[in-house]
């Protein structure tokens, strides 16, 4: 008897690769299960399925009705209106034996539909601090899964632990992985950094690194720099900036330590690798929740928690400790919360296999 599960994803990557890892490990693992995705039509969205060979049930939502001016809410109110009326006729088309949301905006209509339709549903929160719609959710009465040990404002017993799905990447060498990306000549020596600035940029980060790199510190290192041009660039002897990369396994397989923003999806991934990093949560998210995920990251990973300010000095330092941790293999903290991607989308797994 064929299963069917529907993933609900939208917004950035940080929601909707997750979304595909769980996918594709369902895929991979359970035969007789077919996986439908959903999402909103945000041209990010459709790029990051679209990008991984999957083309989603697109809603007419393009974000959140509670931001932007006056006009776009109203426009997005009724593009929740109207996305409420088409899940609940996706839902009848697919009959799904089971809905996953994984938070951001898309997730509302859902539960909606869900709850009327009388379609079983489940949430995942990849982050530390639970979105406005897990958090509706968890008052619902709905099953959430969380990706960290704490889930605030929920309390323990609201949220159930499994991690956050993650891609399983390709083992490849540093030499491999530099060519893999389009860079030319041969490895550099030295530490190579990769760089990443998150979904919605982040110049101060890329300034940084522009003032560094020149130093004599610094002069031996490589910096990556992906997704802030359009092509590649050899901005200094040691700096690349690169175009957006999908194929994610070249750059982290490239790293001898990252610089990373903190969403749950990016931090899982460098945890479940090892690979040491300064995270840099973006404050501007919603609720804070980036600064969460970073502490609760820091924790239990090879990790150092920088707030963003502008001493350069104090990043320089930051750097030049985490490539002494990474040169020592000093592991102590690293791989306490995540152990393999594998076992992160079996876990979400047999939770939701249990609504059949």
């Amino acid at each position: 008897m064929e299963h069917r599960v529907l993933l609900i994803a939208g917004g950035t990557g940080g929601h909707i690769w997750p979304a595909i890892s769980f996918g594709r490990w369902i895929e991979k693992h359970c035969a007789e299960v077919s996986v439908s995705y959903a999402c909103g039509r945000r041209p990010l969205e459709l790029d990051i399925y679209r990008a991984a060979g999957l083309e989603p049930k697109a809603l007419p939502m393009y974000g959140s009705p509670f931001s932007g001016g006056g006009l776009e809410r109203l426009r997005r109110a009724k593009g929740l209106l109207d996305s409420f009326f088409e899940a609940r006729r996706l839902l009848g088309k697919l009959k799904p034996d089971v809905c996953v949301m994984f938070g951001g905006y898309i997730s509302f209509p859902f539960l909606a539909a869900c709850r009327l339709s009388g379609v079983s549903a489940v949430m995942h929160e990849q982050n530390a601090y639970a979105g406005k719609v897990t958090r509706l959710a968890a008052r619902m009465g709905v099953d959430v899964f969380a990706g960290w040990r704490q889930c605030e404002p929920l309390r323990s017993r609201e949220f159930t632990y499994v991690g956050v799905p993650v891609r399983e990447f390709e083992q490849m060498t540093q030499s491999e992985a530099w060519k893999r990306l389009g860079l030319p000549g041969e490895v550099p020596s030295g530490p190579k950094a990769l760089v990443f600035s998150g979904s919605l940029g982040s110049l101060p980060v890329k300034d940084m690194i522009d003032k560094l790199s020149g130093s004599d510190r610094f002069r031996g290192w490589t910096f990556v720099l992906p997704a802030v041009a359009d092509k590649i660039m050899q901005e200094k002897e040691n700096v690349w900036l690169l175009p957006k990369i999908w194929e994610a396994a070249p750059l982290f397989r490239l790293a001898d330590l990252a610089v990373v923003r903190a969403g749950g999806s990016t931090l899982t991934e460098t945890g479940t690798l090892g690979i040491p990093s300064i995270v840099v949560p973006w404050r501007g998210a919603a609720d804070d929740h980036q600064f969460h995920n970073a502490v609760a990251y820091s924790a239990e990973n090879m990790a150092i928690l920088w707030d963003g300010g502008a001493d350069t000095e104090e990043f320089a330092r930051k750097l030049t400790k985490l490539a002494a941790i990474a040169k020592s293999g000093n592991q102590t903290l690293s791989f306490r919360l995540y152990n393999n991607a594998g076992r992160i989308s079996e876990d979400l797994w047999l939770a939701v296999s249990s609504r059949f």
